[in-house]
């Protein structure tokens, strides 16, 4: 949980900047103008305390809210058997060490889930004097060993700073009228020293301005502390600080205006550190409003567009997807359904600060998640403020999974959505990394950025179900690969390791797409130029000018399927089963279609050398995290990928993807499909649809009616008489872009601000101001004669 390139201080300048709340508070007593009374500070502890435990809406009855009673007391059970009750112990859990730094923090965690049974009632710990005896004794002992003002934190900042501060801040809340007020300032003067202000990270040495997540994570911190000794300067400080986590920005950390979330600099961090920064803004707008402390920022509103802007797009049918949850891929108690669950919790508690409009539709989109969702169940092993909230959907509407597309510039993401099926395309630039590796999480990464694709259709547990341990790492999905042997952590840890390439991202129109990767390969020479342009029915991906120099094999994976532990899925390749039994591999020299049962088809114009594998692989979580469990786990693999040889030259494959297709109409796909490639070379990529011409251009160069004076993205979009262009800059470095269009009498309609045009006897030439579009499209309709 660290960051990566923040504005660093010097020791000297953070002494001098960060502002000790504890010494501000005291200091502007007599300037500050108080507005609020004591009873305002108790009525927001109680509200804190109630946001904790549910307990203004349990329903004993109700055997989810019974159920999540049961797990409270079986967790402080737990902890209890584990209490060092010895005289002079030197810790609090007997296997929470404290001298590793993420004890400190789980053993807070561990005290504020005592605490919250303490206070929530229908637990059977509630009120209960030896568990209050048990948890004031473990606060004492911690303040006392280790978790104290003067004392020097070790190991990772985030263990000090925000997982001991926001469980100790709330457990005082929780036990506010049982800790004694001189212990209560205490652990109120420990929480001050490791974080003297919330705008500031890290120890004083390398003192950084926190940022994203982190930043939200500290308010929280610090405005629940505030509550305990009623220090309202204090409050109001953490408060405005959460302002500068929903403002848009252009580098480094937080919201983008195409809707990317960026943390650690250069890593699509929307899964994870996103919707932590949405979850803990939602609890604190829902704390203080109606209070003398309100949030009336009215830039606000950008978190609230963030919901259809960042997070709606992301979660499919309950799951976050993967390629925007960095390293938490490699936790095994972190998959993609408990992040959808945390981003859709979030989204209900948010929704009780909005219009009722927006509210509805937010309720609507995640009831639709909730009934689709058919691996997981979102009830399991929830909280009672969780089960509430998923309660309060009932006589909700579902609403149907949306088609369109969605083009993150930002953060060299995609994702194309028709109804049950959404394809996800995963890429890097010297913008965003290929992966991000660290704290022992997720070293193995390093080719999630190399063009993965994730196929998320009705087998809703595809990547939930041990897919990380056990897929062959050079064989992800959508990705070209030099199987050149890499070293752990390849490239560096915390988002260092990037490409040089500028070319990635795309065009959108109507909900089509042409995205393009200029491709390099993590710690290797492998180069090429990779597209896929996203139709109804199917994407077609497209790889060219792929060239490689590292005495490796080189490969272009289409598919590689987890079958779970036993699944059979049978395999057509024009017409015939292959690979029918486990361990078998064959080479087809010119496949033209192949179907996968339960998944759909593939088509390859022109026929394609195909090299298929079905295969069974063990691993463990042990293999992708240094935390992870070393048990073996088994899945079977059903894998399509291109050989294109060792040090190839030039190569290039293509194939379309139509999830769900049946095998009839894969095969008839295969001998005619609406779709043709018009070009496949590194300087320019260009498929032609009914309707529609989509093109990357790599290099100046011309396809069909389109002539590219620069490298950028178009679409061409006809409808009756009027045709629609999008154009883009995917490299974000060009002023203007301009492509000349063969239209004999077509003259403009409407065009975006900063589009020219004029007219030829050939046709329009059309000219796109983009500094600052950062990959954005921009788009004009012209009329056909």
């Amino acid at each position: 949980m660290r960051r990566r390139t923040f504005l660093t201080l010097s020791t000297a300048t953070a002494a001098v900047t960060t502002l000790n709340l504890s010494t501000a508070s005291a200091a502007s007593a007599s300037a500050f103008a108080v507005t609020a009374a004591p009873a305002d500070f108790a009525a927001l502890r109680t509200k804190w305390a109630t946001a904790l435990t549910g307990r203004d809406v349990i329903d004993p009855a109700d055997p989810d809210f019974k159920a999540a009673l049961g797990r409270i007391d079986t967790a402080v059970a737990s902890s209890l058997t584990k209490l060092d009750r010895s005289t002079g112990r030197k810790l609090v859990f007997t296997d929470q060490p404290l001298t590793a730094d993420p004890s400190v923090a789980n053993t807070y965690v561990r005290l504020e889930q005592m605490a919250t049974a303490w206070a929530t009632p229908g637990s059977a710990y509630h009120q209960a004097p030896a568990l209050l005896a048990d948890v004031l004794a473990a606060l004492e002992s911690m303040n006392t060993l280790i978790y104290k003002a003067g004392f020097v934190e070790f190991g990772n900042w985030w263990s000090w700073e925000i997982g001991a501060t926001r469980p100790l801040a709330s457990t005082m809340v929780l036990l506010y009228d049982e800790i004694p007020a001189e212990a209560r300032a205490r652990y109120c003067a420990a929480i001050d020293h490791f974080v003297p202000d919330p705008y500031y990270m890290f120890p004083p040495a390398r003192r950084a301005l926190s940022t994203g997540a982190n930043r939200v994570d500290l308010c929280q911190a610090i405005i629940v502390r505030a509550l305990v000794t009623e220090d309202e300067a204090m409050l109001v400080h953490a408060r405005d600080g959460l302002s500068d986590t929903w403002q848009y920005v252009t580098t480094g950390d937080g919201f983008y205006r195409d809707g990317s979330f960026v943390q650690h600099t250069w890593v699509a961090y929307t899964g994870t550190y996103g919707h932590v920064l949405l979850s803990g803004i939602g609890r604190l707008l829902g704390l203080l409003a109606g209070s003398p402390w309100e949030v009336t920022d009215p830039k606000r509103q950008i978190l609230f567009d963030s919901v259809a802007k960042a997070y709606l797009p992301v979660v499919h049918d309950l799951r976050m997807t993967d390629f925007v949850r960095g390293r938490a891929v490699s936790r095994s108690n972190a998959s993609d359904h408990d992040d959808g669950y945390t981003a859709a919790e979030a989204i209900l508690r948010l929704a009780g600060g909005v219009d009722a409009a927006l509210a509805a539709q937010w309720r609507s989109a995640v009831a639709g998640w909730v009934q689709r969702d058919t691996y997981g169940n979102m009830l399991t092993g929830a909280t009672i403020p969780r089960v509430a909230l998923v309660k309060s959907l009932a006589g909700v509407t579902p609403s149907a999974e949306p088609d369109g597309h969605t083009l993150f510039a930002s953060m060299d993401r995609s994702i194309h959505r028709r109804r049950g099926w959404a394809y996800a395309i995963s890429m890097a630039s010297k913008r965003i990394a290929y992966y991000e590796a660290g704290n022992g999480e997720n070293d193995q990464g390093y080719h999630t950025g190399s063009g993965m694709t994730y196929l998320y259709d009705r087998d809703n547990g595809q990547y939930a179900d041990a897919f990380w341990p056990t897929v062959d790492r050079y064989r992800l999905p959508g990705i070209t690969v030099d199987k050149l042997p890499l070293p752990p952590k390849a490239g560096g840890e915390w988002g260092a390791a990037r490409p040089t390439t500028s070319w990635v991202g795309g065009s959108t129109l109507a909900g089509y797409a042409a995205v393009g990767q200029d491709f390099e390969g993590p710690v290797s020479p492998l180069r090429g130029r990779k597209s896929w342009f996203c139709l109804d029915e199917y994407v077609v991906a497209l790889g060219a000018g792929i060239t490689g120099s590292s005495g490796h094999p080189v490969e272009t994976v289409v598919e590689n399927r987890n079958l779970h532990a036993a699944g059979t899925n049978r395999l057509i390749v024009d017409g015939r089963v292959e690979v029918p039994s486990l361990g078998d591999k064959a080479s087809i020299n010119r496949a033209r279609w192949a179907h996968l049962e339960g998944v759909g088809g593939y088509v390859f114009p022109g026929g394609s050398a195909l090299q298929v594998l079905r295969e069974s692989r063990t691993g463990s979580w042990r293999d992708v995290n240094t935390g992870g469990a070393t048990t073996p786990i088994t899945r079977r693999y059903l894998t399509l990928y291109v050989d294109h040889g060792v040090d190839p030259v030039d190569a290039s494959y293509s194939y379309l993807v139509a999830p769900g297709a049946t095998p009839a109409r894969t095969q008839q796909l295969a001998r005619s499909t609406s779709v043709r490639v018009l070009a496949n070379t590194s300087d320019v990529q260009a498929v032609a649809d009914t309707n529609l011409l989509l093109a990357n251009f790599w290099q100046p160069t011309h396809v069909a009616n389109l002539f590219a004076d620069t490298p950028l993205s178009v679409i061409q979009h006809r409808r009756g008489r009027d045709l629609e262009i999008a154009l883009s800059d995917p490299t974000q470095l060009a002023s203007t872009i301009r492509l000349r269009v063969l239209l004999p009498g077509a003259r403009v309609v409407r065009a975006d601000e900063g589009i020219t045009t004029r007219r030829t006897l050939v046709g329009l030439e059309i000219t796109a101001a983009v500094t600052g579009a950062a990959g954005a499209t921009r788009t004009l309709t012209v009329r056909l004669p």
